[in-house]
């Protein structure tokens, strides 16, 4: 009358292993809402600033067709100078020849727009070195 105890180590391994299976679920959903949560707020800013680029770049052809019609109001030699901001720290700097000088030196219409340009107005001066305990 002997006993074979054959079945006593396996006793619990499925919830176990349940348990690990719905852990790695929930970590791998917690990472691919971070994830999605992070690129949402990266597409958001990039069209933020592709708003804020092409509303400048509206008023600087306004500013070129203006130009093209006669609009001389601040000219300095001949080129009217208008920078448009687009952010806080950056702004589209455009320079046109007007027409009445445009006229006299060559009557192709073409070649009016001497600058357009994004330019950068903000302090970025990056620290280079690192915080390590010496």
């Amino acid at each position: 009358m002997s006993r074979n105890n054959t079945g006593g180590s396996h006793v619990g391994s499925a919830s176990i292993l349940l348990i690990f299976t719905v852990l790695s679920i929930v970590s791998f959903a917690t990472l691919t809402l971070a994830g999605s949560k992070a690129d949402y707020n990266l597409s958001d800013n990039l069209a933020q600033r592709q708003k804020a680029y092409y509303a400048a770049c509206h008023k600087g052809n306004a500013l070129v067709a203006a130009a093209s019609s006669g609009y001389e109001e601040g000219a300095i030699d001949g080129i009217l100078k208008e920078s448009i901001p687009i952010t806080d720290n950056q702004s589209l700097d455009v320079s046109i020849v007007i027409k009445s000088v445009k006229n006299s030196i060559n009557s192709d219409n073409n070649d009016n727009i001497l600058q357009w340009q994004v330019v950068n107005h903000g302090n970025y001066d990056y620290s280079t070195t690192l915080p390590v305990m010496k």
